[in-house]
């Protein structure tokens, strides 16, 4: 009756949502060819931010490393919308991330300089933006998980279990129909490599590349269904 037609009416709106995104998303070499790549797992770019740029900065507290870097993106702020329009509407250009040290503001070089040094460039550039010169670490850094359609990102550590990122989306603790992904129901797939994730019980790796931000969409199967497609084991 109304109901089903309802449903329906939203499983094709789903459709649609995904088939533009996929249409829109860019490869992942275009993703991995957006920052220098300098060895060591480490990539170097740059981020034009608009004042205010709504970004935290602090010390490193690891000893071994100097400097400093990203410890927050603050929800709406402008570094937020950036990310918001490169990791999710397929923009070009980067985007921040926590954990990103900071090399230098508008070319000058503030690797080894103070907070207050960093505010005191800022403030006076004379210009409404700023140009965040910024160091990721691609294969042991946080990675930005987007779960669509509703668009919620949330930044998760490697070893973590991607469950937080999903859990994060719906606002609560999930119930998952099994512990180790084979009744299919959990199973999201992601935006550029096609692979399928199972938020029950996958891992953040150091397989994944954090120039792109992991993009995943509901892509639930009927139980049974699962072990003929072939899924991304869990780790």
């Amino acid at each position: 009756g109304v109901a089903a037609a309802a449903c329906q009416q939203r499983r094709r709106q789903q459709r649609r949502c995904r088939a533009e995104a996929v249409q829109l998303s860019a490869t992942r070499t275009e993703w991995y060819r957006r920052a220098k790549r300098i060895g060591g797992d480490r990539a170097v770019f740059d981020v034009v931010v608009p004042k205010p740029m709504g970004i935290k900065l602090e010390n490193f507290p690891q000893q071994f490393r100097k400097g400093m870097g990203v410890s927050q993106v603050v929800p709406g702020g402008n570094a937020d919308t950036i990310n918001r329009k490169v990791c999710i509407e397929d923009e070009p250009g980067m985007w921040v991330l926590e954990g990103d040290q900071l090399l230098a503001i508008d070319g000058t070089d503030c690797e080894d300089g103070t907070i207050q040094d960093v505010v005191d460039l800022v403030s006076n550039n004379g210009k409404d933006e700023v140009t965040l010169t910024l160091l990721r670490d691609t294969r042991k850094g946080p990675v930005k998980v987007v779960v669509m359609p509703d668009g919620a990102m949330e930044t998760i550590r490697r070893g973590c279990r991607l469950s937080a990122a999903a859990e994060y989306a719906k606002g609560g603790e999930l119930k998952y129909g099994c512990i180790d992904g084979w009744c299919g129901t959990c199973w999201h797939r992601e935006r550029v490599t096609n692979m399928i994730f199972k938020p029950c019980c996958d891992v953040i790796t150091e397989d994944w590349d954090n120039v792109m931000p992991l993009v995943i969409f509901p892509k639930p199967e009927k139980v049974g269904d699962s072990t003929f497609l072939n899924p991304r084991g869990a780790v």
